[in-house]
């Protein structure tokens, strides 16, 4: 038996666009910070405030990732905005995603194409992340 469809509202779906990501990268981050993991660069506290303002900067960045993602999909009717448990659950999850991709490829390997090639380095997995999640946690539109 399927759900019934209700309409996602504006406000149910920016909730947890904007606010997901954040608790995600900040729970990361300072995890991170409590492990020790900070390569020799800063202290333990000194690392997680960097860390913070570094996360703060990304996880603003997929905010508007996941935004234009979310429109454009709904624009040429593949998925509808995502709301709710989905909308939460896809927020939060993508994040981790897109650092365990930076694990196997870290964006600062790229120097050497330059600040353009950092840049692509760091976006293009957010970009695609924010896509295939939205995509296949996404619901249908109805036609």
């Amino acid at each position: 038996m399927s759900e019934r469809y209700v309409r996602p509202t504006v406000a149910g779906w920016l909730t947890p666009t904007l606010i997901a990501p954040w608790i995600s990268v900040y729970g990361a981050v300072t995890a991170f910070a409590a492990l020790g993991v900070d390569w020799g660069l800063f202290g333990k506290i000194a690392g997680w405030a960097v860390g913070m303002l570094i996360g703060s900067v990304w996880a603003f960045a997929f905010c508007l990732m996941l935004i234009v993602v979310d429109v454009a999909l709904l624009a040429v009717r593949v998925r509808t905005l995502p709301a709710g448990k989905r909308g939460w659950g896809t927020a939060l999850a993508a994040p981790l995603m897109v650092f365990g991709i930076y694990g196997v490829a870290p964006p600062h390997t790229f120097w050497h194409y330059g600040g353009w090639g950092i840049a692509a380095a760091i976006l293009a997995p957010m970009a695609l992340v924010a896509l295939v999640v939205r995509v296949f946690a996404g619901q249908k539109p109805l036609r």
